[in-house]
C-alpha cells in the first residue's frame, strides 16, 4: 500500500478527477482529466482549473474564480429566464381593460388578457400560445393558471357562444361626447365549416372564402370601440345599421372608401338613419368642376387652414345632400409636377392633352354627405380622420395578423376575434402614449413592444431578479415614463 507524503487533512479533499499539489508550502486542489495522445499512443494527464486552496485550519476553500464559474454554470446553478418587461407594462398600465375583462369573463379574463398580449407581442398563432405563456413571467405570477390548446379551444367557443358578454364589454368604455367612424374589411378564412364564410371580392382581387369584419373607431377615445363579423359576400347598408343597433351607438358617421360609393348604397343610406361622408371619384358625374376654372377663386365659398395648409371649398345642394369640393393648392402643384414629369419621361403612356383634361380636378377631394349641422371645415376634418380607421385595419391585419384564420367553427372564430380586439385595444393605448409624449416619429408601437420583451426576469437560487436593461432603451423608457421594476 502506497503511503501518501501529504497529511490526511489535505488528502481527504482529493476526489476522483482532482489532483493535490503542494506549492510553496501550501496545498492546492486542481481538476484533472486524461486524453489519448495519438503520437505516443498512450493516455496523458491534463491538469485543469484551480478548484481551491486547502489548509489544516479551514479545510478546502473554493477559489474566487471557481465560485464565479459555478455561479454561471447552468449544470450546477438553478437559473431560469422569463420575458417580463412588455407583459409587466401592459398588465400594470392598462388595468381598466383587465378589470372590465374580469367583470364580464371572471373565469377566463386572465387567459384572454395573456392571449391578447401574445398576439400583440409575437403575433402568436394558437398553437404557440402555451409556449409563450410558459416563457413569460406571467406564468410565474399565475402558477395556477394553465394555457393549453384544449383549454384555449373551449374558452374561445365559450366567448363565441356568449357574444352578448363581448358586446357589453365594448359598451362599458366611456363614450361621453363621442363620435365614431365605421368601416368594414375582409378577413380570409380557410375553414370549410363556417357558415359566415362566403366567396367575396376584395381589393386584392381575391375570391377566397372570407368573412367581413365591421369595425367602429372612436375619434374621441382614439381607439376601437366595437367589432362585428358579417358574412363575406355582404357589404350592404343593413350591416351598418345592425352593427350600430347592437353597439348602442347613436351618433355615428359612416366614412367609407370610394369602393363603397354607388347609387344603390347612397340610396340605402338615405333611407336609413345613418349619417355619412363619402368620397367621390374625380370622374364622378355628380361633380361640377366649373367653379374651379376661375383662377381668382371668386366662385369658391371659403377657405380654412388644415394642418398648415389652406383648403378652399365649394359646396352645393344635390337632392337634399351636400356635395363639397375641397381644393388644396399645394397638392395641386405636386400633382401637376408629377404628371408633367411623366409626360416628359413616358410620352408613350402620358399625353399633354390628358393633362389638360385632368388639370381642373387636380388637388381636389370631393365628398357627398347628408350632414347639414356641420361646417365644410368640420366635415373635411371628419373625413380626414378616416386614416385612423385605415390605421386600425392595418394593425388588425398586419400587426396582430388577423387577416387569415383557420378556425373550424363560427363560435371559435367569434372568440378569436374578441381576443384580437383586446390586442387592438392594447395597441392603441400604446399608440396614444407615443403620440402624447411626441415620440411616435422615433419609436413605433411595434418597436416599443419589441424592446420591452427583451427585459427579462432571471431566477437565481429560487429568487427572481430583474435582468440588466439596455442603456439606450432605458433612456427611451424614461422619456415615456415607463418604469419596469
Amino acid at each position: 500500500m502506497k503511503i501518501s507524503p501529504h497529511p490526511d487533512w489535505a488528502t481527504r479533499f482529493r476526489k476522483p478527477g482532482t489532483e493535490l499539489r503542494l506549492i510553496n508550502g501550501y496545498y492546492y486542489l486542481y481538476s484533472v482529466s486524461t486524453a489519448w495522445d495519438k503520437v505516443t499512443k498512450t493516455s496523458k494527464k491534463i491538469t485543469g482549473k484551480l478548484l481551491g486552496k486547502i489548509t489544516e485550519k479551514d479545510g478546502f476553500v473554493e477559489s474566487d474564480k471557481m465560485k464565479l464559474r459555478r455561479k454561471h454554470s447552468l449544470e450546477s446553478y438553478n437559473l431560469a429566464v422569463r420575458e417580463f418587461g412588455a407583459s409587466d407594462f401592459i398588465f400594470t398600465n392598462y388595468k381598466d381593460i383587465l378589470e372590465k375583462l374580469n367583470n364580464f369573463f371572471p373565469d377566463n379574463w386572465l387567459e384572454i388578457a395573456c392571449m391578447a398580449f401574445f398576439r400583440l407581442a409575437y403575433q402568436s398563432p394558437i398553437k404557440n400560445l402555451q409556449h409563450y405563456y410558459e416563457h413569460s413571467y406571467l406564468s410565474v405570477l399565475n402558477e395556477k393558471t394553465k394555457i393549453t390548446d384544449k383549454k384555449i379551444s373551449a374558452m374561445l367557443r365559450y366567448i363565441g357562444k356568449n357574444r352578448k358578454l363581448s358586446v357589453e364589454f365594448m359598451k362599458s368604455f366611456s363614450r361621453i361626447g363621442d363620435y365614431v367612424l365605421i368601416d368594414m374589411t375582409n378577413v380570409i378564412t380557410k375553414s370549410k365549416h363556417i357558415d359566415l364564410a362566403a366567396v367575396g371580392y376584395n381589393s386584392k382581387r381575391e375570391y377566397d372564402p372570407q368573412v367581413n369584419l365591421m369595425l367602429i373607431y372612436s375619434s374621441t377615445l382614439n381607439e376601437p370601440v366595437y367589432y362585428r363579423i358579417v358574412p363575406g359576400n355582404i357589404r350592404e347598408v343593413k350591416s351598418f345599421e345592425l352593427s350600430l343597433l347592437e353597439s348602442g351607438i347613436n351618433d355615428a358617421i359612416l366614412i367609407a372608401d370610394k369602393g363603397f360609393v354607388s347609387e344603390k348604397n347612397i340610396a340605402g343610406l338615405d333611407e336609413s338613419a345613418l349619417r355619412y361622408i363619402l368620397p367621390l371619384r374625380r370622374n364622378s358625374t355628380l361633380i361640377d368642376y366649373t367653379p374651379l376654372a376661375v383662377e381668382s377663386k371668386r366662385n369658391m365659398h371659403g377657405y380654412f387652414k388644415f394642418e398648415d395648409r389652406y383648403i378652399w371649398y365649394h359646396q352645393k345642394l344635390h337632392d337634399k345632400k351636400n356635395i363639397i369640393i375641397y381644393l388644396d393648392d399645394k397638392l395641386k402643384s405636386e400633382e401637376e409636377t408629377d404628371y408633367l414629369d411623366r409626360v416628359s419621361s413616358h410620352p408613350e403612356n402620358y399625353a399633354i392633352e390628358e393633362f389638360k383634361e385632368k388639370y381642373v380636378a387636380m388637388g381636389t377631394v370631393t365628398v357627398i354627405t347628408n350632414i347639414t349641422d356641420m361646417t365644410a371645415e368640420d366635415i373635411f376634418a371628419a373625413y380626414k380622420t378616416r386614416y385612423k380607421i385605415e390605421q386600425m385595419i392595418d394593425v388588425m391585419k398586419n400587426i396582430v395578423e388577423s387577416d387569415k384564420t383557420y378556425m373550424q367553427d363560427a363560435d371559435a372564430l367569434e372568440g378569436w376575434f374578441f381576443v384580437n380586439y383586446v390586442a387592438l385595444l392594447f395597441y392603441f393605448r400604446i399608440y396614444k402614449l407615443l403620440v402624447n409624449k411626441k415620440m411616435l416619429s422615433k419609436c413605433s408601437v411595434k418597436d416599443l413592444i419589441t424592446f420591452l420583451t427583451e427585459i427579462k426576469k432571471v431566477k437565481i437560487d429560487d429568487t427572481w431578479h430583474l435582468a440588466e436593461i439596455n442603456s439606450k432603451n432605458q433612456k427611451l423608457y424614461d422619456k415615456l415614463d415607463i418604469y419596469i421594476t
